[in-house]
């Protein structure tokens, strides 16, 4: 099988970076954006034709639309809880749901977070690593730039002498096989006074969400056996979970077993755990 260059790569997911920069131009910041358009091609891979909708009809409206649909997704694989059976979830994303005969509700969607969750973060570490790469696709406009101005220059002779293609753009693009460095991993918590959570309950409650992915928990060591921690860290098999349960935000709060949990990106200069 041959191996595709990383312009290869940038070549093919033209539209999904499209997408991703159009998103961010009408406003949504780039980690929403990232989640949203990761979603996008998940969802194409199990049959929605999303993207190939977005191809058909290139209006800003018909994009947020679908933006607006995938972030009642997110939420909902994100959420604790489905949807109440008294509400009709599918009337939450009409238009994605239109796209395929079978029904397609956001309870679809909360029973298989898991599935949604891997496969999201399967294309953010994979190809995600380049589509949403903003120096590469500023090297990529150069390098066509210059193209075409070469190609402009040799009208009229036998053939255009092109720029040489960079480095960045030439290598081959193969499948990371080592995680990232653990800090980047990680998400500091901390918990309410006197209100502490056990190891296990962490890793239980992440591990029923989205399935095996958490690579461990830390939590304070404390001076005395009667003394309780008030922070630690999750440590998550990928940085992608952690765009994931962010989502943009700086803080965000979990309640496990009645208690509650908060949770940031880790900091190694202003944790200390």
């Amino acid at each position: 099988m041959a191996v595709l260059s990383v312009r290869d790569v940038l070549a093919f997911h033209k539209l999904d970076r499209g997408m991703y920069d159009k998103l961010v131009a009408l406003g949504t910041t780039p980690e929403v954006s990232r989640n949203v358009v990761a979603l996008f091609m998940w969802l194409e891979l199990i049959g929605v034709d999303v993207i190939d909708y977005i191809r058909s009809n290139p209006d800003h409206y018909i994009l947020l639309r679908l933006a607006a649909e995938a972030e009642s997704i997110l939420d909902c694989v994100r959420r604790d809880t489905p949807p109440s059976d008294g509400a009709d979830s599918s009337l939450a994303i009409p238009l994605t749901a239109s796209l395929v005969n079978e029904p397609l509700n956001l309870r679809f969607f909360n029973c298989h977070r898991d599935v949604a969750v891997r496969g999201i973060t399967q294309i953010l570490d994979g190809v995600g690593t380049l589509i949403f790469d903003d120096y590469l696709h500023a090297l990529l406009a150069e390098y066509e730039a210059e193209a075409q101005a070469a190609e402009a220059d040799a009208r009229g002779r036998a053939k255009a002498v092109l720029p040489m293609l960079p480095r960045e753009l030439a290598r081959p693009h193969l499948p990371r096989v080592s995680p990232t460095p653990e800090d980047s991993r990680s998400m500091f918590i901390t918990f309410s006074k006197g209100f502490p959570l056990k190891r296990e309950d962490i890793v239980e409650y992440f591990t029923e969400k989205w399935g095996d992915c958490v690579e461990k928990v830390m939590m304070e060591k404390t001076t005395t056996s009667a003394a309780m921690p008030t922070y630690g860290r999750i440590v998550f098999t990928s940085e992608s979970f952690i765009g994931l349960v962010l989502n943009g935000k700086q803080l965000v709060k979990f309640t496990i077993k009645g208690r509650q949990l908060w949770a940031r990106k880790y900091e190694q200069r202003k944790n200390p755990i």
